[in-house]
């Protein structure tokens, strides 16, 4: 895995320069120059940033050039070049020449196709301790901030799809009061409504705040438990995006593939209970298989459907589908970010656990998931197979005081790419608690054809 610690280059911004004795405002684009990022992605590619060298890399579909700050000389796809011009920054922003940009493009014109890009958060939904929440989130029980914000670069990055890892509302009433869950999923439907309209496709994914009850019972236990009127209400709210075919192709531009809505977790199987449809699905899309799972069904909390899961994955295999990516809310493994955290992933059960991620890892798939209000990834048991924990969308952060690691108390989300090669680039992007500058601080690949 390749970690980088990155600055947000985006747009073009100005520098000042004193011409004649006075201050004149003198943008890069009057000067002929380019934001980098900006040519970079054009080309459906990533940049790397190496702060003690000041060393900037570019990587299109695994091609790769380094460029300096300050200096002419780079390399490009292995080859010793002279730069017309060296890159600089201006307020933060590097920029290079336009023929720099030629060099770049000539040198990468042959590279590899980007198949499409989606992204993956979760975790909105507060409650009504938070003490800096505006009164509309404090109606509504939802970080509207911090979604918005979210989508709002997942489409400027031209995110096609989001997976949204659920805990998107409070719920947890304590009956399955379906006129609160109404008007909180209403709310939620709104804000990721306008996605839609911009060309990205939101997949829905049930977290524990929708599909389970919270109350204290008559002994004084608090009691958390999924039941059946809440995954009933869960469909009534979400299913017309799980999956409307129509607006499937609208938005991605062909048909929806491998799509069964009949295909779902039986009453029997992975000791189910209720009806999971809507609650458990997948689909195909440009050679890569997507899974939504369900890992609180009624009468197996913190369960994921596991004999379901290997049968669909290895179905989507024999469609010749490169990569599987799984969707679920709680992880497979906690994250241990210091020794206040306890265990909250699906390792509550330590034999299901380790059965569902070697299913996940037998099948070479990724796992992204919420529930812990964090950033992370790992590689669970020394395997090769990810756990991806995005719960960082919005709700009170995990880590009530500062960890070791400086990211443990960010909002923060992944964009990924899908090239024709096989090539799969992920990208973790995220801002403080004070809503600071967008940094995109994380990077790695999975291993080609993964």
């Amino acid at each position: 895995m390749k970690k980088m610690l990155k600055t947000w280059i985006g747009a073009s911004l100005t520098s000042v320069m004193l011409l004649g004795g006075g201050a004149t405002v003198v943008t890069a684009a009057d000067m002929g120059d380019s934001a980098l990022r900006t040519t970079v992605e054009s080309m459906n590619g990533t940049l790397g940033w190496a702060s003690d060298a000041q060393q900037i890399t570019v990587d299109i579909a695994g091609s790769k050039a380094t460029l300096k700050l300050g200096s002419v000389d780079a390399t490009l796809k292995g080859q010793v070049v002279k730069l017309d011009k060296a890159p600089y920054l201006a307020n933060g922003v590097t920029q290079v020449s336009a023929a720099t940009v030629t060099q770049l493009k000539d040198a990468f014109k042959s590279t590899d196709k980007l198949l499409f890009t989606y992204s993956s958060v979760g975790d909105c939904r507060i409650d009504s301790t938070v003490t800096d929440a505006s009164a509309q989130d404090l109606k509504w029980l939802v970080n509207s901030k911090v979604l918005t914000r979210m989508m709002d670069e997942m489409q400027a990055q031209k995110s096609s799809m989001l997976f949204y890892n659920g805990d998107m509302i409070m719920g947890y009433t304590p009956n399955s009061d379906v006129n609160i869950l109404n008007r909180e999923y209403a709310f939620w439907r709104g804000i990721v409504a306008t996605a839609f309209e911009h060309g990205m496709y939101v997949f829905p994914v049930p977290g524990n705040h929708e599909t389970q009850d919270n109350y204290v019972d008559s002994n004084g236990k608090t009691v958390k438990v999924s039941t059946k009127a809440n995954e009933d209400t869960w469909r009534d709210n979400m299913g017309d995006i799980i999956v409307d075919q129509k607006r499937f192709a609208q938005i991605l531009g062909e048909n929806i593939a491998g799509w069964d809505p009949n295909n779902y977790p039986q009453i029997g199987m992975d000791h189910i209970t209720t009806q999971q449809q809507q609650l458990d699905y997948s689909f195909d899309y440009r050679g890569s298989h997507f899974v939504v799972i369900n890992t609180d069904p009624t009468g197996n909390d913190s369960h994921a459907p596991t004999e379901w899961l290997d049968k669909d994955l290895k179905a989507a295999k024999d469609r010749g589908m490169k990569h599987s990516f799984i969707f679920g809310h709680k992880l497979a493994y906690t994250y241990y970010f210091d020794s206040s955290a306890k265990i909250s992933g699906l390792d509550v059960d330590k034999d299901a656990a380790s059965a569902f991620w070697k299913v996940v890892q037998d099948n070479k798939a990724t796992y992204l998931s919420g529930h812990e209000h964090i950033f992370n990834v790992s590689r669970p048991n020394n395997g090769s197979a990810y756990q991806v924990v995005v719960g960082s969308g919005g709700s009170p952060f995990e880590a009530k005081k500062a960890t070791s690691n400086p990211i443990d108390r960010d909002y923060a989300y992944v964009t990924v790419k899908v090239y024709e090669s096989g090539k799969v680039h992920f990208d973790a992007y995220g801002f403080d608690a004070f809503y600071g500058p967008t940094q995109n601080f994380m990077s790695w690949d999975l291993d080609q054809g993964f």
